[in-house]
């Protein structure tokens, strides 16, 4: 396990930059057609860029889990402007 966590850190980051740290924003989204561009669009009006995302969707549930990667300094402007959106963001 040692091993490993030394080899991750090896693996080069963003366009082959060093490997850095982001803060993860964890929103609610309704599994309804158009649901993540409004998301995106909402995140980009808001200045921030969305350095990676992962997204949990369980089939027959209606509602996802999208985990929007941004630099730290941005998480907590970011998790308010989606807020005042009206977007439900997790703890």
């Amino acid at each position: 396990l040692k091993r490993g966590n030394a080899g991750v850190a090896r693996i080069p980051g963003k366009h082959g930059a060093p490997p850095a740290r982001y803060a993860v924003v964890p929103v609610i989204i309704g599994d309804r057609p158009g649901e993540l561009a409004r998301l995106f669009t909402d995140v980009g009006e808001a200045g921030v860029n969305i350095e990676d995302l992962a997204i949990e969707h369980s089939p027959g549930q209606p509602v996802g889990l999208v985990e929007i990667s941004v630099e730290p300094a941005v998480a907590a402007t970011l998790t308010a402007e989606l807020r005042r959106r009206g977007w439900t963001v997790q703890e």
